[in-house]
């Protein structure tokens, strides 16, 4: 008989730190629609989202760590740390879609990675999938 749950288990600052940004859960738990929104406050608040804040959420929002963590790490505007990784004091995003390409990311790229910017900024190549809106002639 094993006496221990399986997995990692949510450390009591990582609650604490969660509970203090998304508030303590109404007697019929968390939304699970609002997910989203506190990956945003975590992000906000930390600059990133540590892997034991997560832990946390999924505890928190009674929630499958796996599925936080892939909602997590589908978004590009999401940036998942490591425990005790620090993060970047600036991150850059270029877009890489065809549109952008056509507007010059490549040049803005190129020009971002090239200068003597401190390790302190990431740069993040990112590809839109999103369609370019239309405007109807009526």
């Amino acid at each position: 008989m094993r006496l221990q749950l399986r997995g990692r288990q949510p450390e009591d600052a990582a609650l604490a730190e969660v509970r203090a940004l998304i508030g303590e859960a109404p007697p019929q738990g968390h939304r699970r629609d609002l997910l989203i929104e506190h990956l945003h406050r975590l992000q906000d608040t930390y600059r990133g989202l540590h892997r034991r804040h997560l832990v946390a959420l999924a505890h928190e929002m009674n929630l499958p760590r796996a599925e936080v963590f892939e909602v997590a790490s589908f978004y590009h505007h999401f940036d998942l740390l490591d425990d005790g990784q620090q993060a970047a004091a600036l991150t850059v995003r270029v877009c890489d879609s065809l549109s952008c390409a056509m507007a010059g990311a490549a040049i803005c790229w190129r020009a971002c990675r090239s200068c003597s910017a401190p390790t302190c900024v990431s740069y993040l190549r990112l590809v839109w999938a999103a369609a370019p809106r239309r405007r109807w002639p009526w």
